[in-house]
This record gives structure tokens, sequence and C-alpha cells, in this order.
């Protein structure tokens, strides 16, 4: 009986350190503040004033970032899909965007696809 308690209790432990650790997850800042998002990058604005999105299509509804980094590291990849990370930032304002300020990005696709981020296969 003993033996059945002690692995009761382990287990109830270890859903509740799950538990937490997803909802730390979803929240709008990371513990080290470090963010990686998938999607597809896009431009706006003007040749003068680039402003650059990425736009993750995954989940209920897309999620939507507004990516400040080096514009010559930006630009090469716009219309593909891209993983970028470095520190985020939560919308001001409900209706704002998260912004992400691009540490790094690694290139996975040529095109922006929902397939290729849904499977997180690269094309070959």
């Amino acid at each position: 009986m003993r033996i059945f308690s002690a692995l009761a209790v382990t287990i109830v432990a270890a859903g509740l350190s799950v538990s937490a650790q997803s909802r730390a997850d979803s929240d709008s800042t990371a513990p080290n503040g470090r963010y990686v998002v998938i999607g597809c990058l896009t431009r706006q604005g003007t040749a003068a004033a680039p402003r650059f999105v990425l736009t993750d299509p995954r989940g209920e509804k897309p999620t939507v970032y507004r990516v400040q980094g080096d514009t010559a590291l930006l630009m090469p990849h716009v219309g593909h899909t891209v993983e970028v990370a470095g520190a985020l930032t939560a919308p001001a304002t409900p209706a704002g965007q998260y912004v992400l300020k691009a540490g790094s990005l690694a290139w996975i696709a040529s095109k922006c696809s929902t397939s290729t981020l849904r499977t997180g296969v690269r094309p070959q």
C-alpha cells in the first residue's frame, strides 16, 4: 500500500510539473527571454522604411509578429518560411502585435506553405 501511495504522489507531482511548464510556455515572456517562432516572413511599408511581419498559421487563428532586426538579414527571406529566435514583447494593446527582436534566423523553405509548417518537414 505504501508503494502505491508513493507512486500516486509521484504521478500527481509529475502532472503538476507538466501543467506548470505548459502554462509558462504560453506566457508572453520566457524565463530566458528568448522565443522561437516559425512562419511566413512578409514585408510591409516602403523601401525606405520596411516593416517585417512573421505569420504563424498554426493553431485556430494565425499569430502575427512584428519582427525587428537587421534589414540585410531579413530582406532575402521575404516570402520564405523561416524560424526566427529572439526576445518577445507582448502587445501594448489587445489589438496590437507581438514584437519579436530577431537575434537569429534560420531558413526552412523557399515558399510559405502551411503543409511545411504543420509537418515540420523541410522540402528537399
